[in-house]
């Protein structure tokens, strides 16, 4: 499948799709102005409103991609999924494709209530169980306000 989707993404950039160094092709731009994309080895990439270098995102820098908890789940699915039909690119590999667990985490690395509960309701049930430890700590960690807290104790899913 990935190589399908790589192969897929480099002929709509041959096309001359596409933009940034690296090259890749924006699929979503979020209320900031920064553009998600993919480039040909299913990297997303991130470039920002201002300009300046695209970043490619990886799990020391996903945290990059914290604008994405913002907007609702289903939102930012949806518009991945819309941008992907648009470029005749599989939808759910598209969408399937952008590290949710990853960022997930490293927004409650962060130990930001704000972000941690935006992070918490960002999840689908399907990514529950992989992110168990993570949310079991957070629905015990004192630092955290209580209903942050107890929004983590309702999605631990058991073992």
């Amino acid at each position: 499948m990935e190589s399908t989707l790589r192969a897929q993404i480099a002929e709509v950039l041959a096309r001359g799709e596409g933009e940034g160094e690296p090259r890749f092709l924006p699929l979503l731009t979020l209320d900031s102005g920064a553009r998600y994309g993919l480039d040909t080895e299913l990297r997303w990439i991130l470039a920002a409103a201002e300009g300046g270098a695209a970043v490619a995102i990886t799990n020391d820098n996903v945290h990059l991609l914290h604008e994405a908890v913002e907007w609702k789940r289903d939102r930012f699915d949806e518009t991945l999924a819309k941008r992907a039909r648009v470029h005749a690119l599989p939808e759910d590999e598209v969408v399937d494709a952008f590290p949710v667990t990853s960022l997930v985490r490293a927004m409650f690395e962060k130990r930001i209530s704000y972000l941690t509960r935006l992070a918490l309701l960002w999840l689908r049930p399907s990514e529950l169980r992989e992110l168990r430890v993570e949310i079991l700590a957070i629905s015990t960690d004192s630092y955290m306000p209580s209903p942050v807290r107890g929004l983590a104790e309702r999605l631990v899913v058991p073992v």
